[in-house]
């Protein structure tokens, strides 16, 4: 029989971690393509690369798609029936699966918010800047 937890679902607390992890690199792929599209030449961005301001100008950005990870993560098996199953952890190909799956969320999720944020309805998303600061 499959372990089980409420919180974690089918996978124990480390591997969720890792899938966190791989969530977040996703994540930070994503703010990084985004960031190459910004100008430079603007007075709301700074002349220069800067992860202060990435952040700073993406934080709800960030912690939405946290949140929204984490909860993918945690029913995966019940959003993906037949790609995530509990067994999948017993095998190295299993593992993987979930690890790169975890990946895809937060690439993906990252990116459909960052065109949501250019919307009207996603506009709650948008930080309101200081000349590039």
């Amino acid at each position: 029989m499959e372990k089980y937890s409420y919180l974690l679902g089918y996978v124990d607390l480390n591997m969720f971690l890792v899938m966190l992890l791989f969530a977040f690199l996703g994540i930070a792929v994503s703010l990084l393509i985004d960031s190459q599209k910004r100008d430079p030449s603007s007075k709301n961005t700074p002349e220069k690369f800067s992860l202060k301001f990435l952040l700073k100008d993406n934080w709800r950005t960030i912690a939405l798609t946290a949140l929204i990870v984490i909860l993918t993560l945690r029913f995966a098996t019940s959003f993906f029936p037949g790609q995530f199953a509990g067994d999948d952890t017993a095998t190295p190909e299993g593992l993987e699966k979930w690890f790169f799956g975890a990946l895809v969320v937060g690439l993906g999720f990252n990116q459909l918010l960052q065109l949501w944020k250019k919307t009207r309805v996603g506009s709650f998303l948008k930080v309101k800047r200081e000349n590039g600061k």
